[in-house]
């Protein structure tokens, strides 16, 4: 009888904890969205997983899938629903740059609750050794086309916007256990990706703009990663009073000839995308 007692009490806590969590999300939203106001996404997605910029990438990941459920868009992003480990999760191709936010949001709209991007590091000239180097993003900053037009009160525009400091424990305890090397870091949000890359191809008014703008970022000491949407997708997550983190990969993007997904830049994206990244970001998503 006690025990049964016991039971139903730890039944009841466990409901108020739930509840009271689910309260604090609503008081926190600043979005509120239905199903039927979505334009690319327009069904239910489970409340975990991954986002790609990458669409060939998202794509490899989703293989990972079992019972795979393809909903593809024809403006290019898609949402692959599937099962990792007995565990129903999605990988979304979501476009590059800020509108990966129209992406976002219909995700969170749909179900997501925890969403951790896989991307590439859009930094300039990184070290060689950064090939092997898992870069955990906990803050985001830089990012102001997106908030304005987002409503967000400008004291905020620019300004840092952390990750979900959930997803981050699970990506930091989930590196150790592997045995990965890895790093928290800050991104810079990049809304021209040549502008802060490549500021000396401007012209010398707009190079001088662009070089001000990089040197207020770099007063930063924490280590830093560039890239177009880590930013935006902590703004939506945060509109939503939900969940977002981001894994940023190094591979090679200062080739003057090939692109970081031709050649043997292609075979050394992919021989780390499956020796270290893939796996990884899967099990970190369920220990969520």
């Amino acid at each position: 009888m006690r025990h049964l007692f016991l039971c139903a009490v730890l039944a009841c806590m466990d409901m108020q904890t739930a509840y009271s969590e689910e309260i604090s999300s609503i008081s926190n939203q600043k979005i509120n969205l239905a199903l039927e106001d979505c334009v690319l996404v327009k069904y239910p997605v489970p409340d975990k997983g991954i986002v790609c910029s990458n669409y060939e990438r998202a794509l490899r990941l989703s293989k990972k899938l079992d019972n795979l459920e393809m909903h593809k868009s024809a403006w290019g992003p898609f949402v692959a629903i599937g099962d990792y480990k007995g565990r129903k999760i999605f990988i979304s191709c979501a476009p590059v740059g800020s509108g990966a936010g129209l992406v976002f949001t219909e995700l969170f709209v749909a179900g997501a609750k925890y969403i951790i991007r896989y991307g590439s590091d859009d930094v300039k000239s990184p070290p060689a050794s950064d090939a092997y180097l898992v870069k955990i993003v906990d803050e985001a900053d830089n990012l102001f086309g997106f908030n304005i037009q987002s409503g967000v009160d400008p004291e905020e525009w620019g300004q840092s916007i952390e990750a979900s400091p959930q997803i981050v424990q699970a990506l930091i305890s989930t590196a150790k256990l592997k045995g990965i090397v890895h790093e928290t870091r800050i991104c810079h949000h990049l809304e021209n990706y040549h502008g802060l890359r490549l500021p000396h191809k401007f012209s010398l008014e707009r190079s001088d703009r662009i070089n001000a703008i990089l040197e207020h970022l770099n007063k930063n000491s924490k280590s830093a990663s560039y890239d177009m949407e880590t930013a935006v997708l902590f703004r939506v997550a945060k509109d939503f009073g939900l969940h977002a983190a981001t894994v940023l990969q190094t591979v090679n993007k200062e080739n003057a000839k090939l692109s970081a997904y031709e050649g043997e830049n292609y075979q050394q994206a992919r021989e780390v995308e499956e020796g270290i990244f893939f796996n990884y970001v899967l099990d970190a998503l369920l220990e969520i």
